[in-house]
């Protein structure tokens, strides 16, 4: 999404082709939306070429606060 006419398309014609052709995704067509004044809004689905064996790889750089206990109920 975007208030500037033209980013969106300009992003997806970069963007589409490289995800289609990586061999872990495949992608759905595109769909405009509509939107309230200027800009482009545009949907599509990403999903895993095989969704039984998804890798995911998440590291933090911070430290999570720790979990405070709630009060009891009275």
């Amino acid at each position: 999404m975007s208030d500037d006419d033209g980013e969106v398309s300009a992003l997806l014609e970069a963007l589409m082709p490289l995800l289609r052709a990586h061999p872990a995704f495949v992608v759905s067509g595109t769909r405009p939306l509509g939107k309230r004044g200027p800009g482009e809004r545009v949907v599509f689905e990403l999903l895993l070429a095989d969704p039984a064996r998804p890798t995911v790889t998440v590291e933090r750089t911070d430290r999570p606060a720790p979990r405070t206990q709630l009060p009891k109920r009275l």
